[in-house]
């Protein structure tokens, strides 16, 4: 049986907000840049795991 990870919605935006500030970009601003060229490795690394964020939060 696998265990079960609890986490607060506070440390999730807690999370989003370091990611999104090591990269000096608001979260629409990354999302823009996302959508207007390629992701450099690093980048597409913390698309993702805002993704799963944002999963996690149901937005």
């Amino acid at each position: 049986m696998s265990p079960v990870v609890t986490v607060e919605r506070s440390k999730l935006e807690e999370r989003r907000r370091e990611l999104l500030a090591a990269l000096g970009l608001s979260l629409d601003e990354f999302r823009a840049l996302a959508e207007t060229r390629t992701l450099t490795g690093h980048e597409f690394d913390v698309k993702e795991e805002l993704d799963e964020i944002a999963f996690l939060l149901g937005e």
